[in-house]
């Protein structure tokens, strides 16, 4: 953990997944101070007929960062923020149309290679 999962319409190209997971990889990094081979990116590919905003056929993307309990609000804003515009800066997705949220999880509740994981490092 950090697990960065990006809700999105299927057909997004392989090598520019790649950029983003690279690139959101990096950004967690600099931002909230986790450990690169903590860090995960999960692509959700859904059906164009999944997505949905107003009741309406959307076009939206979803980010939901997963991080361990202990940052501080600027760092998790400033985490929420920097995804948005890199999404942006890479695909050229509107950002009215990128919406990115963090959930927190207590440390003692995560666990990774069947191993607890530590408390996150200041940020």
């Amino acid at each position: 953990m950090p697990l960065i999962v990006c809700n999105v319409r299927a057909g997004l190209d392989v090598q520019l997944k790649a950029r983003l997971a690279s690139s959101i990889t990096d950004l967690v990094h600099e931002t909230i101070k986790s450990d690169l081979h903590l860090i995960s990116v999960i692509f959700n590919d859904l059906a164009s007929e999944s997505f949905y905003n107003a009741g309406k056929p959307g076009n939206d993307v979803l980010i939901v960062c997963n991080i361990r309990y202990g940052r501080t609000d600027t760092a998790k804003q400033n985490l929420s923020r920097r995804i948005s515009a890199l999404w942006h800066d890479v695909t050229r997705h509107s950002e009215d149309h990128i919406e990115v949220a963090v959930l927190e999880y207590y440390a003692k509740y995560v666990f990774r290679g069947g191993q607890q994981m530590p408390e996150p490092p200041a940020a």
